[in-house]
């Protein structure tokens, strides 16, 4: 993950939008329905790198015929309605409806009927690194992904997680461009995106464990120690220490009885403490900034968490 890149683009030259089109998302044929001067297109992308957040907006009814995206994109109708036909399917999505669009390695055509639609695009190989150990990757099992509307539950789930990504891409400070809160950003969505599509991962296979032994948890540790800036994930971890996810895991609940990743914030947090004893209080170092260089966004919860871990308030430990 990358820090946030904002761009915006509007026209009224279809081929000019094509060429959008082609550059954001797919090589694509675009055929105007009526008089190509009451044509407007507009695009407002969020660039994150292996995340795009999109809004874009057709004024009238617009066919798109697009070469396989080779990564994954969830669209949330925001008006009006579209069509979607991937081989022999068709379905037609109205308000609220979230959907796949098509396979990674699929053509698709769409009929957009002047809609304005949120378009969330997700690299394949983010998802696989949430499936990393398991029988088999996500980049495999999206071919039986959910390719109907979700549920008005999990159409819910999906928004507010990318409500809150969005927000945080758009925030214009320091925590927002920490590679600590942009990678587990990518990641929260990530995991969403395979809660809510993804069948399998309500009832996910076993994956092969391996030996577990304290010298897994051991290089690990020192691993995370190492390496605490870093935006680090249960994959990096596993594979600094030689073992597959499922194997760091039940290592972790075995020496440790808890798991990699709340180790790893254990470890930040003893950072943020070190920090603010450290720091002069003159005024310039306050526990926000602190907090989130090691990335941790929510005071409430961080300061709790502080308070239940060293006995005294993280502004304390600032003034002692």
């Amino acid at each position: 993950m990358h820090g946030p890149v904002l761009t915006e683009f509007r026209t009224t030259d279809p081929q000019r939008a094509h060429a959008l089109i082609a550059k954001a998302y797919s090589d694509n044929r675009l055929r105007v329905s009526g008089s190509p001067q009451d044509f407007r297109f507009s695009q407002r992308r969020v660039d994150l790198g292996p995340v795009q957040l999109d809004m874009l907006h057709n004024t009238m009814t617009t066919k798109y015929t697009m070469h396989p995206l080779e990564r994954l994109v969830v669209s949330r109708t925001l008006s009006r309605t579209m069509d979607v036909e991937v081989g022999r399917s068709h379905q037609r999505v109205g308000v609220g409806d979230v959907i796949l669009i098509a396979p990674p390695d699929q053509p698709y055509r769409t009929c957009v009927h002047g809609a304005s639609l949120q378009l969330i695009g997700v690299d394949l190989a983010l998802l696989d690194a949430l499936t990393e150990g398991e029988d088999e990757p996500a980049s495999v099992r999206v071919s039986r992904f959910v390719r109907t509307p979700l549920s008005p539950g999990a159409a819910l789930s999906w928004q507010r997680t990318v409500d809150f990504v969005t927000e945080l891409a758009e925030r214009d400070d320091e925590a927002s461009r920490s590679p600590l809160v942009l990678g587990a950003a990518g990641r929260l969505l990530a995991a969403t995106l395979l809660a809510v599509f993804d069948p399998a991962a309500v009832n996910p296979s076993g994956a092969t464990t391996g030996d577990v032994s304290t010298a897994t948890t051991r290089r690990a540790i020192d691993y995370m120690e190492s390496n605490p800036d870093l935006d680090l994930g249960v994959t990096d971890i596993a594979r600094a220490a030689s073992v597959s996810v499922r194997t760091l895991q039940l290592a972790f609940r075995k020496d440790l009885n808890t798991t990699p990743m709340a180790h790893l914030r254990r470890v930040r947090l003893d950072r943020v403490h070190a920090e603010l004893a450290q720091s002069v209080p003159d005024g310039t170092t306050t526990v926000t900034s602190v907090a989130a260089r090691w990335g941790f966004l929510n005071s409430s919860r961080f300061t709790a968490h502080y308070r239940r871990v060293y006995g005294v308030l993280p502004s304390e430990t600032l003034r002692a």
